[in-house]
């Protein structure tokens, strides 16, 4: 019996291993697939920002679908490839789940920074709604008993007195450590990207309070509000923000302002209150520009000129006492640079930077004079004077600066060359700085400077990020993207930086200005005023 019993359990345990065979041995996770994919993607970053000769924002714009795919390869290997315990994925697909919903209900993206990053913020920061609670203005008042300031200066319009980023004075302390700038207050204000005009103690900028844009009067001693001016508008923009862009110009006892969706209005300075508006859009059948109107007006001979963007009205000249319209001239849509007035060749002409070009107008009555194509791309810095027949202009995107040489030839007609182009330069928002033969700007947000007569690179050194700039006296005062303020020693051979400090805490697009040694630096926050120190 026995013998007969040890066949049969023989072969009952062939039958079992048969149905039911030994588990495999654990081979551990599989490695492999998301160490190739980490490869790929790294050489694929180390290809755009180190072998590529773009922007920033170029790179920016190559890294994001490399990390688009490389996010969901990587989670299919963890989910169907990678050989982890089951219960190990499906735990790190519900913290995936649960961070997704928690950085969704607690972050929401502002806006971009001038590289075109996202910039996140908390959902709870708070962001300033404007002059009073609901978006109506507060009541107008006068400030006609107003004190001089001791140090003060105006800064009457875009880019200062002579709107080209150039002041005389004052000149300011090369040493910010054993003096450094004094805080003297601070002040919220509604979105908006304008800069400020300045005028005996009245600091003039724009804002967006809920669905009104509001023209704001300020004291400069302290940051009080002394009278506000508010009209139906806004303009909204996910990635480039809200509310108006343009700086207000003061010209004697009017304030001149222009809203991002057209509106342009004349304002008596002392009380605030309205004298003329007209809508640009309606008026010359204009259509508003993607990221709005930003040009600041332009105050010459008893004419306010704007960009209009219309056909036969691109550039439009109104009445400075009562707005009616008096001549305009151009075809091409509007952009985003504020119009110059600058001598030529021997001849006054209005200068603008329009949607396809840069284009020379007649200030007897609007007319061309010329015109010179550049390539596309948003036009944002204002033309700048670099002799008497050129003129410089400058545009980011990859498309660097233009010095246009400007004639006349022997029957009178207009003639227009590059004299040269350089890549080394593209300034997206800050106007160029020429200084002797050099010329100075912001390359893609980094301080580089350039031979004036050549287009050679001179130097590229600090990245102040998407700025703007004035030349004080004999020194460079920048406004960094970051908000921070600093004061720069340029020189031909190089650069060197004498001091920074923190203005504002965000992100800063707005220009500057310098009253005297009194510093306002505002965002679409808030408005800091330092005095700087002098020599």
């Amino acid at each position: 019996m026995h013998c007969v019993g040890r066949p049969v359990w023989g072969l009952l345990t062939a039958l079992n291993a048969t149905v039911d065979p030994p588990p495999r041995p654990n081979r551990g996770p599989r490695w492999w697939p998301l160490l190739l994919l980490l490869a790929l993607v790294g050489a694929r970053l180390v290809q755009v920002w180190v072998f590529r000769d773009h922007e920033r924002q170029f790179k920016f714009a190559s890294t994001w679908p490399a990390l688009r795919l490389a996010a969901p390869a990587a989670l299919a290997w963890f989910l169907l490839f990678s050989r982890l315990r089951w219960r190990t994925r499906l735990a790190g697909l519900a913290a995936l789940v649960i961070a997704a919903v928690l950085g969704l209900t607690l972050v929401r993206v502002r806006g971009i920074d001038g590289d075109r990053v996202p910039v996140l913020e908390w959902r709870w920061s708070h962001r300033p709604s404007g002059t009073t609670p609901g978006g109506h203005p507060g009541p107008a008042t006068t400030a006609t008993t107003r004190a001089p300031i001791p140090g003060a200066a105006d800064f009457p319009q875009f880019q200062g007195p002579t709107r080209d980023g150039f002041l005389t004075g004052p000149l300011l302390s090369t040493h910010w450590n054993a003096q450094p700038p004094t805080f003297l207050w601070r002040q919220p204000i509604g979105e908006a990207w304008s800069g400020f005009a300045v005028a005996d103690g009245l600091a003039i900028t724009l804002e967006q309070s809920g669905d009104m844009e509001v023209a704001v009067a300020m004291d400069l001693r302290d940051g009080a509000r002394v009278w506000t001016n508010g009209y139906p508008a806004r303009f909204e923009n996910s990635q480039a923000g809200n509310g108006p862009r343009s700086t207000p110009t003061i010209v004697g006892s009017r304030v001149y302002i222009a809203g991002a969706t057209g509106i342009l209005r004349c304002l008596d300075r002392a009380s605030g209150s309205n004298v003329w508006n007209i809508d640009l859009s309606k008026e010359h059948a204009a259509r508003v520009p993607e990221w709005g109107y930003s040009a600041s007006p332009l105050v010459v001979d008893g004419l306010v000129w704007v960009p209009a963007g219309s056909k036969g009205r691109s550039l439009v000249a109104h009445e400075a006492t009562t707005g009616q319209f008096r001549f305009g001239g151009g075809d091409s849509s509007a952009a985003y640079a504020s119009p110059v007035l600058a001598r030529l060749a021997g001849k006054d002409q209005i200068l603008v930077l329009n949607d396809v070009g840069i284009a020379s107008h007649d200030p007897a009555d609007g007319r061309i004079l010329w015109e010179h194509a550049i390539p596309e791309a948003p036009h944002v810095a204002t033309p700048v004077l670099v002799g008497t027949n050129r003129v410089a202009v400058s545009v980011g995107y990859g498309k660097g600066t233009f010095v246009i040489e400007v004639g006349r030839s022997p029957d009178g007609s207009w003639t227009h060359v590059v004299a040269w182009k350089s890549i080394r330069l593209k300034s997206k928002f800050a106007n160029l700085i020429p200084r002797g033969d050099t010329l100075y700007g912001l390359d893609d947000g980094t301080l580089v400077a350039l031979d004036l007569t050549t287009g050679a690179l001179r130097w590229k050194e600090t990245r102040y990020g998407h700025g703007q700039m004035l030349w004080v006296g004999d020194l460079l005062l920048v406004g960094a993207e970051n908000g921070e303020a600093a004061l720069v020693d340029p020189r031909p051979q190089g650069m060197r930086e004498l001091g920074r400090f923190r203005a504002l805490a965000d992100k800063t697009w707005n220009p500057p200005a310098l009253c005297g040694h009194l510093l306002l630096m505002r965002n679409d926050r808030e408005i800091a005023c330092h005095r700087l120190p002098t020599r």
